[in-house]
Order: structure tokens, then sequence, then C-alpha cells
């Protein structure tokens, strides 16, 4: 009688868990007493879209996650800065260069009168009638140092420039890297998710099973207790592996700074 009771509850339980992998949520865990999706939901089209073709959702995660990033909006900041750098480098010796004028008014002791060219001589400034004299002129003073190494100062900024691209090449390979191992991540948790709740609706049918046979007296107590343990075991599988689904999932939506549904996976 036990023989047959396993016999029949394994072959139940296989074709609900057949039944379940053709109407199972491909979303994010849902509980398994939930309404289930068809395949012409779209919001499960575009998961199975986000996890069957990873050549075109990468792309797209990495792209979210550099634009994100607070790291690489430092370093663009920095670049900035080096490329000013490199413009006021180019530009320095314009500090060294002033226009200069001057306004006086008074007696001079020199002067040219209008009938003759040669500058008269008076002795007494006091009988020299008053007057404007301008000036103006630019002055250019050029250290030797400044001038032998203008161009050396103005590479070293180049450099800098130069330092702070490799720093954004570096930081957008590490942030690729990370979106890669999480969305690795991402999507074993929700292989084990399917797996669980596919056991847990197995377990659902053979305790759902045990209870009528034990009411109908055709199996003892030990057979309905174990098949109430294994559904305990079942739900809780199921609930670690939600939690580590939706663990994942968030983690990586914070690496791209919005959620996983609003990524655009049409291909290019």
């Amino acid at each position: 009688m036990r023989k047959a009771l396993i016999l029949t509850l394994l072959a139940l339980g296989a074709g609900q868990v057949a039944r379940a992998q053709v109407a199972y949520v491909t979303g994010s865990a849902a509980a398994p007493a939930s309404p289930v999706a068809t395949a012409a939901d779209p919001a499960d089209n575009r998961l199975q879209t986000f996890f069957g073709a990873p050549e075109v959702v990468l792309p797209k995660l990495y792209e979210a996650a550099i634009a994100h990033s607070g790291e690489i909006a430092r370093v663009d900041a920095s670049r900035n800065v080096a490329e000013a750098d490199v413009k006021l480098a180019r530009k320095r010796l314009l500090n060294m260069l002033a226009i200069s004028g001057s306004y006086n008014y008074g007696t001079l002791p020199y002067f040219a009168t209008a009938e003759t060219t040669t500058p008269i001589y008076q002795v007494n400034p006091f009988n020299i009638g008053a007057r404007a004299q301008f000036s103006t002129g630019v002055n250019l003073v050029l250290p030797l140092d400044l001038l032998a190494t203008r161009r050396t100062t103005i590479e070293r900024q180049h450099y800098i420039v130069d330092q702070a691209i490799a720093q954004r090449q570096t930081q957008e390979a590490a942030i690729r890297q990370m979106v890669i191992v999480q969305y690795q991540t991402l999507a074993l948790a929700r292989a084990t998710q399917q797996n669980a709740q596919e056991a847990l609706q197995s377990a659902n049918v053979n305790k759902q099973i045990s209870d009528r046979r034990f009411k109908q007296g055709e199996i003892q107590v030990d057979d309905q207790m174990a098949a109430l343990d294994f559904y305990g075991k079942a739900q809780l599988a199921y609930a670690e592996a939600r939690n580590r689904y939706q663990t994942a999932q968030l983690l990586l939506e914070d690496i791209i700074g919005m959620p996983i549904t609003s990524i655009s996976i049409a291909a290019k």
C-alpha cells in the first residue's frame, strides 16, 4: 500500500510540475498562490528576453551603470579641470603683458615752441606756461625660467588629461565587470527560484493527496507527517530562493540606477 501511494504521489507531482513549468511566472518572486501569468504577458516576455539575450541586455546595462556612476562623474570633472589647465598654461604669457598710460599737467623746463623744434631751456620754471603731457606704452616682462619651461608645462597638463582619460577607461572596465557578475548572480537566483517554486507546487500537491488519503484512512499518521515535513521544507527553500532573487535584483538596479524592467531590450 505504501509503495503504491508513493508511486501515485510522484506521478501526480510530476504532472503538476509540468503544468507549473508551462504557466510559471518568470518575473520577480511572486508567491505560489498568486495569479499565474500567461505566455502572452508583456512583462513575462520582457523578462524572458532580459535573461535570454545577454548579448543585447549587457551593453544596455553597461551604458546605464556608467551613466549612473558617481566615480565616473568625478573622473570626468577631473578631466575637465585638466583641460582647463591646458588652456591656462597656453595663455600664461599674457600675464606678463601690460598696457600702461599716464597723464601729467604742469610746467616743464624743456619744451619746444611752435616756431622752432629746438628745445628752449628756461631757468625759472615759473615763467613756463602749464601744459598737459600724455604717455602710453606696452610692457612685456618674460622671466627666463617661464620662457624655458612653457612647453614642458603645457605637455605636463596634457599628460594629466591623458591620465584622467585612462582613469575613466579603468573605471568603465571595473563597472562592466561588476555588471556582468551581478547579472549572472541574478540569472542564477532566478533559476533557483523557479526550481524552488516548482518543488513547492509539487510538495503542495503531495500534501493535498496525503490529507485526503489520511481522512479516508488509506495512510498512517507517519505518512501524512512526512508529506507535511516535505511541504514545510519546500516552503522554506522557496522563501530563501525568493529572497536571494530579490536581493540580487535590488543590487543590480542600484548599480544601473533604474529598475531592470526599464531597460530597453530591443535589439539595435
